[in-house]
Order: structure tokens, then C-alpha cells, then sequence
């Protein structure tokens, strides 16, 4: 698949997001979730899974309506970067 392979883990008690198996982890947050850290997360992986869709679909990775759905992605993995960054 075109799209760059990422992971949102919880790992003893911390977490981690990596971009595979092999990559270096990055530690944003200590202990358990908060409740909007998870439900970032569940829209995080829905904008994912329809993005991904559209590209199925035969859309073009550089047509408006992905280009507009990726950024919408991109500023949501920021903010749950930025929301776990705070809660250290």
C-alpha cells in the first residue's frame, strides 16, 4: 500500500507511536489512556481505513478529496501527539 504503515500501542504503561516493527518508538504518555486520547485514536483509524478506501476505490492519491481527508489525518495524529506530549 502507498500509505506509510504506523502503529498507536500501549506498552507497559507507556505510549508508543512507531512506524513499524523496526523503527525507533517514541514515548508520549505514561500510565492508562485518557478517555480523548482513545476516542482520537478510534478517529484516527477511521480516517485511516477511509482514506485508504478511496485510494481502493481508483481515486488518486493527489485528488482534492484525499489530499482535504489526509490533512484532516495529519492534523489529528498531530493532536494526539501534542495531547500526550502535555500529559507527561
Amino acid at each position: 500500500m502507498a500509505f506509510m504503515e504506523y502503529q498507536l500501542t500501549t506498552y507497559s504503561k507507556h505510549l508508543h507511536i512507531r512506524e513499524n516493527e523496526s523503527e525507533q518508538r517514541w514515548l508520549f504518555k505514561h500510565a492508562k489512556k485518557s478517555k480523548s486520547l482513545i476516542s482520537l485514536e478510534e478517529e484516527i483509524h477511521s480516517l485511516r481505513r477511509m482514506l485508504e478506501q478511496m485510494v481502493v476505490d481508483g481515486r488518486a492519491m493527489t485528488s482534492d478529496s484525499v489530499v482535504e481527508l489526509s490533512t484532516v489525518l495529519d492534523h489529528k495524529i498531530n493532536e494526539y501527539m501534542n495531547k500526550g506530549k502535555k500529559s507527561r
